[in-house]
């Protein structure tokens, strides 16, 4: 992770677990976003974005591609499997998943690809 992504940092390295934290900017006009990848062999990895807090678009309750607790969903299972680096797949991943809640926030629209598209989060505000 750290030759990719040096300004992300390991903490709490216990044999088959480890958590990340580090910033993440999608494109050069986006927030910076600190996330935290947590990863316990040979679950998937848990994904949340630590600050800003993500903002929920009005009369939206949820936001798009989440799991409970607001963890990004930024892969279908079959996408990713315990031999694939982290730093090479969930990161370009979750980069992508903060381009597309930006553009969801302006247009309440998600572009990204996905399996929810009949939830109201999904849904087009124009």
């Amino acid at each position: 992770m750290r030759a990719k992504y040096p300004q992300f940092r390991s903490k709490g390295n216990r044999g088959n677990q480890i958590t990340w934290t580090g910033a993440l900017q999608p494109t050069a006009r986006s927030a910076t976003y600190l996330v935290e990848v947590s990863y316990t062999v040979p679950a998937r990895p848990r994904i949340r974005v630590l600050q800003p807090e993500l903002r929920r678009r009005e009369g939206c309750q949820n936001l798009p591609h989440v799991f409970e607790d607001d963890l990004l969903c930024v892969h279908e299972a079959q996408d990713w499997n315990a031999t694939m680096m982290i730093a090479n797949t969930i990161v370009p991943w979750i980069s992508g998943w903060l381009y597309f809640y930006e553009v969801w926030l302006d247009t309440g629209y998600w572009e990204g690809e996905g399996t929810h598209p009949h939830r109201p989060e999904h849904q087009s505000a124009a």
